[in-house]
């Protein structure tokens, strides 16, 4: 026979949400705003490169305006600022790379 008595230690059991589809949708849609606001970039080149049509000038017509909105905002700048250092490090020569860049070799 168990008699079990409670502990002064034991915690009741956390209360579970039954409705985690509604903070899913939630952290989705702040994810989804947080992109549309700060890499507004990414997303005019995207709709650029895609196949050329009416569907598509209109996008990129609005993608443009969203862009220019941003950036008179100033939300870009982190972005436009790390595609910068990017380029930068991209564009970086190693000590004898220059003397390989146009021959497709790799140093050494």
């Amino acid at each position: 026979m168990s008699h079990h008595m409670p502990s002064p230690i034991d915690l009741d059991a956390p209360e579970m949400e039954a409705d985690g589809l509604g903070w899913t949708f939630g952290v989705m849609l702040v994810a989804a705003l947080f992109l549309l606001f700060a890499n507004a970039g990414s997303l005019r080149d995207w709709i650029d490169d895609q196949p050329p049509g009416p569907v598509q000038a209109q996008a990129a017509a609005l993608a443009d305006q969203w862009v220019e909105v941003t950036e008179a905002m100033g939300i870009g700048l982190p972005r436009q600022a790390l595609r910068n250092q990017w380029k930068r490090a991209e564009g970086a020569r190693f000590d004898g790379a220059a003397e390989n860049s146009g021959t497709g070799e790799g140093p050494g």
